[in-house]
Order: structure tokens, then C-alpha cells, then sequence
């Protein structure tokens, strides 16, 4: 049974849960561990931007205050995501999810997870309509961030799934094309180092019966010798741990035998 969440977001950036809310929900669980991720800043027009200088010095001393208010309890620990198109210093932070949440194309940035308008909109301006050469774009900015080590951990790396419910309407996950980039930008955070997150937010978000990655990409991972760590990207407190049964049967079937914690000591393995 998975008792950690490391990937969680509060009202200091897109969350809807405040970070008492999150504590009590994961004591409730019976959570031996709880990483908050704020969001990093990223400033230009069309892109959420995350929390600004000032909101993450809240966030920081909120989160301070609650590991010492339940030491002994929980495990907190303080974390941040980084967009892959602005990196935030580091400093003061246990860990660091590195995420790429947009791509840069002709001059504009596009997010990936906003709006379904906005991919479709991507796709016919930068693309000519072409969903796979988006999806590759995308896979490439993947491949570019994590050819240097700059977080601990992958968030989702296949996000660009987020608006192709069912395998489309954009591109078809099942191509040789797709699958051939998405697997190129796998193996390069598995050599570089990265711990690769298995996250539920498909699920809940009901996008996928799979996690990211998907199942493919968990096959492929394992061959890899991959390192991974499951969390549920909750930006509700009632999402902590949501599906993680499922997302410990995947890995099974991937062939996995354990996955890896945030410990006060550092990342360590846990036998599935």
C-alpha cells in the first residue's frame, strides 16, 4: 500500500485545497510522507504562471510551519515543480519536480493541459493540423529538459495525452510516430538520472484508465531500469492517493518489484 504523495499543489499556485487541508486529509489516509510542489513562476503572456516571488515565500513558510506542527506524525517535506521554460532557483527546497508543461512554437508559448481550444488551436497554427508533429514537439521539449539533470523528479511525462481522451481526437497514440518520440524522451530522463513519476491524475481526471506514463512507456521504463515514484498530482485534498491501487498494479505488470520514497535521508526504494 502507497502512504506518500509527493506531487501536491495548494491555493498558494492551482490548487483548491490549503495546506492544512492536505496534512489532515493525508493523516485521515494514514500517510507516512506528504511533498508539497508548488508551482515555479513562468511569466509570459498565455501561460499560467505559477506563484510569483513574493506568494512563494507564503508557501514555504506555510509548509515550515506545518512539518514542525506535525513532526513526529508526518514526514512534509518541501517541494517545488519546475516548468521546464523558466527554471526557479532551487535553494530551501527538499526535492524539485521538473515538468514540461508548454512548448515554444513560432514565437508563442502553448500550454499543453489548459485548454483543449488551445492544443487544437497549436495544432492548426504551428502544425498545419498535423497532431502527431505537435505530439512530437512536445516529446522533443521533453527530451531537450531532461538531457541535463535539473530536477529530481519527472513530473508526467507524457502530459500531452491530456486532451487526446481515448487515444485522440489529435493524434494516435498507438503510432509508430508517437511512440518512437515519447519512448526517445523516456530514455533520455532515465539516463540522466531522473526518478520517473507514475502519477494517477488520468484517472481521477477520468482522461485514461492509465496513469502517465502509459502502459507502453511502464514496459518500456522497467527495460530501462527505470527508478519510479507514484504520486496523484492532487490538487485537492481529496484526490491524495486516489487510484494508487491501480497505479500499483500497472507497475506489476510492467514488471516492477519496487518503487522509491522521499525519506527524511534522501529517496529510497520500497518493495511493491
Amino acid at each position: 500500500m502507497i502512504l506518500s504523495n509527493y506531487h501536491t499543489h495548494t491555493l498558494y499556485c492551482d490548487g483548491r485545497s490549503t495546506v492544512e487541508e492536505h496534512v489532515k486529509r493525508a493523516l485521515e489516509l494514514g500517510f507516512h510522507s506528504l511533498g508539497f510542489s508548488g508551482h515555479g513562476y513562468v511569466p509570459y503572456t498565455g501561460v499560467y504562471y505559477g506563484m510569483t516571488p513574493d506568494v512563494a515565500v507564503k508557501y514555504r513558510n506555510d509548509v515550515k510551519i506545518a512539518k514542525i506542527h506535525y513532526a513526529g506524525r508526518l514526514n512534509i517535506f518541501l517541494g517545488l515543480e519546475n516548468d521546464s521554460v523558466n527554471l526557479q532557483s532551487t535553494d530551501g527546497y527538499d526535492y524539485t519536480i521538473g515538468s514540461v508543461h508548454n512548448i515554444k512554437c513560432g514565437g508563442r508559448y502553448y500550454s499543453v493541459d489548459s485548454h483543449a481550444d488551445t492544443v487544437a488551436r497549436a495544432i492548426a497554427r504551428e502544425f498545419g493540423g498535423d497532431g502527431l508533429a505537435y505530439a512530437q514537439a512536445y516529446y522533443d521539449a521533453v527530451y531537450d529538459f531532461t538531457s541535463v539533470k535539473r530536477a529530481d523528479i519527472l513530473g508526467h511525462i507524457d502530459l500531452v495525452r491530456r486532451f487526446n481522451e481515448g487515444g485522440g481526437p489529435f493524434f494516435d497514440e498507438n503510432s509508430g510516430q508517437y511512440r518512437s518520440c515519447a519512448g526517445r524522451a523516456l530514455e533520455m530522463a532515465v539516463r540522466s538520472g531522473y526518478y520517473i513519476e507514475v502519477s494517477t491524475a488520468p484517472i481521477f481526471k477520468q482522461i485514461s484508465d492509465e496513469t502517465y506514463p502509459a502502459n507502453f512507456l511502464l514496459r518500456l521504463a522497467k527495460e530501462l531500469g527505470a527508478r519510479v515514484i507514484v504520486n496523484s498530482d492532487a490538487h485537492r485534498a481529496q484526490y491524495l492517493g486516489f487510484a494508487f491501487d491501480k497505479a500499483e498494479a500497472a507497475l506489476r505488470a510492467a514488471g516492477f518489484a519496487e518503487r522509491w520514497e522521499l525519506t527524511p535521508d534522501g529517496f529510497a526504494p520500497v518493495e511493491l
